[in-house]
């Protein structure tokens, strides 16, 4: 049933309502209007014809015109039934009221015979019976004021009734196309469930065959045009995915194997670090003595710097006591010549002394008694002279000896000073030397430090590159193990046998060789 049906039929029953409702108005009027019951009996009558029809279920265009026929004919009867009263010209107005409720049947043929009807009524009454129409008898102006009054109504009613209806048709039909639209959509989407499912059939009997492991598996049936592109990229997608985890179990073999390698060369990395970091260790400390024992020599080399300094300064001190002594000695010299002057003039002395004692000898003798005491004293002074003369020339045999031996002292004192300034020249040269060696063991301690520090140095980042090897060698560990639990992965799938001929060594799962 289409909307406007439904409407009709709700309007007709609503319609059959008021129409005994109006009914019943008559009925109750009919007690005291003086026209009698005749015009309840006629309203009886025009109300069952479309009651019978409504009862029956025809809601079609009879009922409807047998509807708008009764509608308008209760204005009619209360007019007649209240002729001659006051309220006779009100009940034209219930003549409309009836003919807005006409809408309901949503047609304008009803309206149309309604309005054909009073306005049959209208002429037909106001030439023949008057009073049935007007209160005061017939009225030719006012009829045609009815008249215009009624074709606006009607005119007017007749445009909405139209609208309505076509509205509704327009709706109807709108209704019928997407209706009609519906059902090829929804045969579209029956056709494209039936496509789906297809489609989901064959890509999931793939997509489990690939869960499982079968990556040589392709859709070989055609999926409906819409769907080819997904097909043809399934098998692509698969190609790939076949040609890809073939490369992966090829670099899975080859990632194991160089794994396997890589921690057995770094395992022998860090073992040979731990050798040489210990190596290095031993180094340093020797190094360590050894910067010690340098620093140690540095430091005596300093101190017998400065013993050989004073020693030299002692020489140079010892050369200037020898120049002293040979400067006294050659003084020395100079008095003994000066003594050996006095001897020469004691000796001239004594001599004359002796030859002066003669004389007085030989005048004394010539004197004769008288000269004897002169004699003896001559012979005394002459005695004195002889001693004075032998003790001159003993203390002159005394001086030369002196004078010899003080050469020969001043001689020796002459090569003590020049073996002094050999011993002094010595000295400086090793005082020179020792500075140097001194120096040297210095810049020695000081590079044998820095070599220290140095070897100390390696021997730390030694000792990393040790822990970096153990790592290494940790991170190879777990880097085979991953690659043997990727190969176990791998094993999983199965290859299709146009790509056999990517396997590593000739077998996909073949275990590494020892490195």
């Amino acid at each position: 049933m289409n909307e406007l049906d439904s409407l009709r039929r709700k309007g007709a029953k609503t319609l059959l309502g008021l129409s005994w409702m109006m009914v019943a108005v008559i009925a109750i009027g009919a007690a005291f209007a003086t026209t009698g019951w005749a015009p309840f009996a006629l309203a009886l009558a025009v109300t069952l014809v479309p009651t019978v029809q409504v009862m029956r279920g025809d809601f079609g265009l009879n009922t409807r015109m047998a509807i708008g026929i009764a509608v308008p004919s209760y204005s009619l009867l209360l007019i007649w039934q209240w002729t001659g009263s006051p309220w006779m010209i009100d009940m034209h107005m219930i003549f409309f009221a009836g003919m807005a409720t006409l809408l309901l049947l949503v047609d304008w043929r009803p309206l149309l015979a309604g309005n054909a009807l009073a306005a049959v009524h209208h002429v037909i009454f106001n030439f023949t019976a008057p009073w049935l129409v007007f209160p005061d008898g017939g009225d030719f102006g006012r009829l045609l004021l009815h008249a215009a009054v009624l074709i606006a109504e009607a005119t007017v009613a007749h445009i909405i009734a139209s609208s309505f209806e076509k509205l509704l048709i327009n709706q109807e039909q709108a209704q019928a196309a997407r209706e009609e639209l519906e059902r090829q959509a929804a045969a579209d989407r029956e056709r494209i469930a039936r496509e789906q499912q297809l489609v989901i059939d064959g890509i999931g009997s793939g997509l489990r065959a690939l869960a499982s492991g079968n990556l040589s598996l392709r859709l070989e049936e055609a999926f409906p045009q819409s769907y080819e592109a997904l097909r043809q990229n399934f098998n692509s997608t698969a190609v790939d995915l076949d040609r890809i985890i073939n490369e992966v179990a090829q670099s899975t073999g080859t990632i194991r194997n160089g794994s396997r390698e890589i921690r057995i060369a770094t395992g022998d990395l860090a073992r040979r670090t731990e050798e040489q970091a210990s190596s290095l260790e031993e180094i340093a400390n020797a190094l360590r003595q050894l910067n010690e024992m340098v620093r140690n020599n540095a430091s005596d080399a300093n101190t017998l710097q400065g013993n050989v300094s004073r020693a030299r300064d002692n020489a140079v001190e010892g050369k200037s006591v020898v120049e002293n002594a040979v400067r006294a000695m050659s003084e020395i010299e100079h008095s003994a010549t000066e003594i050996g002057q006095i001897i020469e003039l004691i000796n001239g002395i004594s001599f004359q002394t002796n030859l002066l004692a003669l004389n007085a000898g030989v005048e004394a003798a010539r004197a004769g008694e008288s000269g004897k005491g002169f004699a003896v004293v001559a012979n005394e002074v002459r005695a004195l002279a002889q001693r004075s003369a032998d003790a001159a020339n003993k203390i002159r045999a005394l001086i030369d000896a002196s004078s010899q031996q003080i050469n020969e002292g001043v001689i020796l004192v002459g090569q003590s000073g020049d073996v002094l300034m050999t011993i002094v020249e010595g000295i400086a040269d090793i005082d020179q030397a020792i500075a140097r060696i001194a120096d040297t063991s210095q810049v020695q301690a000081e590079g044998i430090s820095g070599i220290h520090d140095s070897v100390t140095k390696l021997d730390t980042a030694t000792q990393q590159n040790a822990a970096m090897a153990e790592q290494g060698t940790a991170a190879a560990c777990s880097l085979s193990d991953e690659a043997e639990s990727m190969a176990e992965v791998v094993s999983y799938f199965q290859a299709s046998p146009g790509n056999s001929d990517t396997k590593a060594d000739g077998n996909m799962w073949a275990p590494a060789r020892a490195a």
